[in-house]
């Protein structure tokens, strides 16, 4: 079989968190391969805006939908929004997801718990749902974003995200299972130090410094690095790949 990366021309994707960062680039990378993109924010609208009209503006089709994530009400109204407007939901990107703030295991209070696992493990999970019988009629597929802090000793003050991510990582291959007889596949990236604007907010220089210096490759990933994985991910080139996090994190 030939493989063809350019079957996302005319499918409909839906990337969270998507006006900045690994969710940008995303966003980009799919209009680029003439897929039409549902760029989603909450707090980033404008910045969303701004993705969207720049695809547009290269002759691509996108539109921005608003939904906080770690409210049920609110996701349960996504999905629906983004297939009335394009008429169908071939990918969904669950790449949406925050720290939310630095702490030590023993400072980590309820609430910040709570938030850290609203925001990173219960939206994808009911987002998700919400997107099943859309995506078994396309046979489309799911690609989750959680990050290579799930397998390294030590989260560097980030445990509490580590944790919420690594379910993310259980869900990844449950949900493949379960979805897999209705031709859905469903893959994670997990990427490592990425020079986003978020990275720039979490860590000074002296912690990247020390953060890239365990890697193979000795420096943070370029947004679009994973923005191709995932794309890859979501094509049919990708066609007989379910189950699996992708580690894109420089060794």
């Amino acid at each position: 079989m030939q493989l063809n990366y350019n079957d996302l021309t005319r499918k409909v994707v839906l990337v969270t968190g998507g006006s900045s960062g690994i969710g940008r680039a995303a966003c980009e990378a799919f209009a680029a391969q003439g897929a039409r993109v549902a760029v989603h924010a909450f707090r980033g609208v404008e910045r969303a805006k701004t993705v969207a009209e720049k695809i547009r503006q290269a002759g691509g089709d996108a539109e921005v939908f608003c939904a906080d994530l770690s409210r049920g009400s609110e996701i349960d109204r996504l999905i629906p929004e983004v297939v009335s407007a394009f008429g169908s939901l071939d990918v969904l990107v669950n790449n949406a997801g925050d720290p939310l703030r630095r702490a030590s295991f023993r400072d980590v209070d309820e609430a910040l718990l709570d938030q850290t696992f609203a925001v990173n493990f219960k939206g994808p999970f009911l987002l998700s749902s919400r997107a099943v019988d859309s995506l078994a009629s396309t046979k489309g597929a799911i690609v989750n974003v959680s990050t290579a802090l799930t397998r390294r000793v030590g989260a560097g003050q980030n445990l509490h995200y580590a944790c919420a991510k690594g379910a993310i990582n259980t869900f990844t291959a449950g949900l493949a299972a379960e979805l897999g007889p209705l031709g859905i596949r469903v893959n994670c990236v997990a990427p490592g130090v990425v020079d986003t604007e978020l990275q720039q907010r979490l860590s000074d220089r002296e912690r990247l410094t020390v953060s890239t210096g365990r890697q193979i490759i000795k420096r943070a990933a370029d947004p679009c690095e994973i923005a191709n994985v995932i794309v890859f991910l979501a094509s049919s080139a990708a066609s007989f790949i379910t189950g699996q996090i992708v580690y894109v994190d420089g060794g």
